[in-house]
């Protein structure tokens, strides 16, 4: 490995793009984790996707330049897909708890609500 100064500008640039294609992901990556949404498991994943593909091209642009703010960063962007992992996996173990976190539960439960309010509300034949 070496140090910047010592790149040729085709490498140089190659790893600018890199890390510029990274910076990219790793924004849109953040940005979805805010979003709410009633499911977020499928969310999470694509999230841990991105953050799996800024990982890759940190560690090929880390290849060609070797200094202590790429690899704090490749730590800080470890931690953070952990902590994803960790989110995908409490919220799969509470989907698979909860009854009523699949759809079924709450159809059966209006079907079932419109029956009886069918049954007050027709009048009975005489």
């Amino acid at each position: 490995m070496t140090t910047e100064p010592d790149l040729p500008t085709a490498a140089a640039n190659h790893v600018s793009a890199m890390l510029t294609l990274a910076k990219q992901k790793h924004e849109e990556a953040m940005a979805m984790i805010g979003i709410p949404d009633a499911n977020a498991i499928p969310r999470l994943r694509q999230v841990l996707q991105l953050l799996d593909e800024v990982e890759l091209l940190a560690e090929d642009a880390g290849s060609y330049v070797e200094n202590d703010a790429m690899v704090g960063a490749l730590k800080e962007l470890q931690q953070q897909q952990a902590s994803i992992k960790l989110a995908i996996e409490r919220l799969e173990k509470l989907s698979k708890r909860s009854p009523w976190a699949s759809p079924w539960p709450w159809i059966v439960a209006m079907a079932t609500l419109m029956l009886v309010i069918v049954s007050f509300v027709t009048p009975s034949p005489s």
